[in-house]
């Protein structure tokens, strides 16, 4: 897909997502966090990344903004790419992953260069953003830190 085309489809998205609020503010709920609660994995991050001063993305930020988006930003740690990001998923998601590498090392560094990028795109975004170290994999510990931080 090109710019264009994400732009359209993150529209769709967010257009549905003011649908529902709309709807449930007109219930009488008013307060945020009695909303809509909805929840995408790389959502408007890596569009920011990908089309750097894109007015649309700003757009995109303001319209999430009005409906109280928050951003969560799972990260792992240098030591942690390898055994996570590589190895944990079977030699199929490898073999994906190494496609355009020639080492793992080589693989790990881009990972981490691409997370630093989303890093400096978060702090650049109208969401506020929670960075969570995934390193130990504690998903229940997680959810409720994406629970704890966003209410």
């Amino acid at each position: 897909m090109d710019k264009d085309e994400h732009i359209q489809l993150l529209n769709r998205h967010v257009d549905y997502l003011e649908q529902q609020y709309n709807w449930i503010d007109s219930l009488g709920h008013t307060k945020p966090s009695n909303g809509v609660f909805y929840l995408f994995e790389r959502f408007h991050l890596n569009l920011r990344a990908a089309f750097i001063n894109s007015a649309e993305i700003e757009m995109l930020e303001m319209r999430l903004s009005r409906l109280n988006a928050h951003c969560i930003l799972l990260t792992l740690s240098q030591d942690a790419v390898e055994p996570r990001f590589i190895e944990s998923r079977g030699e199929a998601w490898k073999s994906y992953v190494m496609e355009n590498h020639f080492t793992v090392t080589e693989a790990c560094q881009k990972f981490l260069e691409d997370q630093e990028k989303l890093r400096k795109c978060a702090k650049q975004s109208l969401i506020p953003t929670f960075e969570i170290y995934t390193d130990e994999a504690d998903w229940d510990s997680y959810a409720i830190q994406i629970l704890m931080g966003i209410n």
